[in-house]
C-alpha cells in the first residue's frame, strides 16, 4: 500500500468524546498464535496487492479492494493506463468472492463471482459492506483528491452504492451514488461497518486521524449528528529500532473496540536517522515481518494491546492489507472473528490474496 504518511509511534492515547459511550462488549484477543489460513494465495480479478477486505455475513460474500492494474483499458478510455496513473486517479477494482461451507480445519472455500471498477474514488484503505436482502451495498471513499508528490489519492467524502458486477466502470461523478460528508472539512475519508451492532465507522483526517462511530440506519439516512463514539487515532508503541514506523494498513470495529493493522512487505526499508547519506534499514525482516495488531477501547481512546503478529509468515512478499469482522454463523452474532488480509507473490502484477483470523473472545 502506498501511504501518505507512516504510522505514529509512541505511547500517546487518543482523545475520546461521545454522547453516552458504547456498551461494554467482548474483545478479540489480538495476541497469541493465529491458526491455519482461512484463504491462502487466492487469485483475484486484478494482480495488484489487495488494499482492504470486507464481509457480507448474511449472503456469505467476501469483497476485496485493489488498485486497478497497469495496462488495462476500461470502457470510455482512449488507451490503457499505467498502474501509477490509476493510483493517482484513485481507480479501484472490487472483487466479489462467494463463500462456500467452511472446512473442518477452519479453512474457507469460495470462488470469484463478480467484480466492479471504480474510477476517481481513492486508495481503498478501508470500506464497509452492508447486506440488504440478497443484495450487498458498499460504503467507500469517493471524490479522490490527488497527492502528486506521493503519486496517490484519498477520498474527501463517503458514498454508498449497490454492488453490481460489470466491466463498465462506476465513476465518482455518477448520480447513482449516495454521497455523504460526515465530517465537513476533513480529508482522507474511509468507512467500515461493525456488523455485530450495525454501526458505521468513519476514519478521517482533521488535524490528525480520527474515528467516529454512528448508527448505521441513521447514517444511511444522512443523519451524522452526535456520534456514538469519537476518538483520535492513538499512536502504537513498538520496538522502533527493529520494526521502524510500519505503515497503517487497515482497521475494523466490533462493539466497544477498534482494531488497527500496521506493517510492510518483507524487505521493506526505511530511513532511521534522518541522514540521507546513511543507508536505510530493513524494518520488515523476511520470515518475521513488522506486522502489528492493536486493540483500542473506543470509550477511552486508549490502547488495550499491541501485538507483533507472524500470521502467514511463510507467504512470499507478505504485506498486511486490510482488517474485517466476520460472523461465520449469522444466527450467532456473539461469535465473531477478526480477519486479516495479506498480499503475497514476488512478481508485481501477479500478487495473490490470503486471509487469516483471530477468534478468541474475552470480556474485560
Amino acid at each position: 500500500m502506498a501511504a501518505l504518511s507512516v504510522a505514529g509511534i509512541g505511547t500517546g492515547a487518543g482523545h475520546a468524546s461521545a454522547a453516552d459511550g458504547l456498551p461494554a462488549s467482548q474483545l478479540i484477543r489480538v495476541e497469541g498464535n493465529t491458526g491455519p489460513a482461512y484463504f491462502r494465495e487466492e487469485t483475484l480479478h486484478e494482480g495488484t496487492v489487495i488494499q482492504s477486505i470486507g464481509f457480507d455475513n448474511v449472503n456469505r460474500r467476501l469483497y476485496y479492494a485493489q488498485l486497478i492494474g497497469g495496462g488495462r483499458q476500461l470502457k470510455g478510455e482512449s488507451a490503457p493506463l499505467s498502474g501509477a496513473t490509476r493510483d493517482l486517479h484513485g481507480d479501484l477494482a472490487i472483487t466479489e468472492w462467494t463463500l462456500g461451507a467452511d472446512a473442518a480445519d477452519g479453512s474457507g472455500t469460495g470462488r470469484v463471482t463478480g467484480y466492479m471498477y471504480l474510477r476517481g474514488f481513492g486508495h481503498g484503505v478501508g470500506f464497509g459492506v452492508e447486506p440488504s436482502g440478497t443484495s450487498t451495498y458498499l460504503w467507500t471513499e469517493v471524490d479522490a483528491v490527488q497527492d502528486v508528490e506521493d503519486g496517490t489519492s484519498r477520498g474527501r467524502r463517503l458514498c454508498r452504492f449497490k454492488f453490481a458486477s460489470s466491466s463498465t466502470p462506476l465513476d465518482a461523478t455518477s448520480t447513482s451514488l449516495q454521497k455523504f460528508t460526515p465530517v465537513p472539512g476533513s480529508v482522507n475519508n474511509t468507512a467500515g461497518i461493525d456488523p455485530v451492532n450495525n454501526r458505521l465507522v468513519v476514519r478521517y483526517d482533521l488535524n490528525g486521524m480520527h474515528y467516529r462511530i454512528y448508527d448505521l440506519a441513521k447514517a444511511r439516512a444522512g443523519d451524522f449528528g452526535t456520534p456514538l463514539a469519537e476518538i483520535a487515532e492513538p499512536a502504537i508503541s513498538i520496538d522502533r529500532n527493529r520494526y521502524g514506523r510500519p505503515s497503517f494498513q487497515g482497521y475494523a470495529v466490533a462493539g466497544q473496540y477498534l482494531y488497527m493493522l500496521h506493517g510492510n512487505s518483507y524487505g521493506y526499508t526505511q530511513d532511521h536517522d534522518g541522514n540521507a547519506s546513511t543507508p536505510k534499514i530493513v524494518i520488515s525482516p523476511p520470515g518475521e515481518g513488522n506486522t502489528h495488531l492493536t486493540s483500542v477501547d473506543l470509550n477511552t481512546g486508549t490502547i488495550v494491546t499491541t501485538f507483533h503478529s507472524k500470521a502467514g509468515y511463510t507467504l512470499p512478499f507478505r504485506e498486511p492489507e486490510g482488517l474485517a469482522i466476520q460472523i461465520p454463523q449469522p444466527s450467532r452474532p456473539d461469535m465473531f472473528r477478526l480477519c486479516m488480509g495479506f498480499a503475497s507473490g514476488e512478481t508485481p502484477g501477479q500478487r495473490k490474496a490470503s486471509v487469516y483470523y483471530k477468534d478468541s473472545l474475552i470480556q474485560l
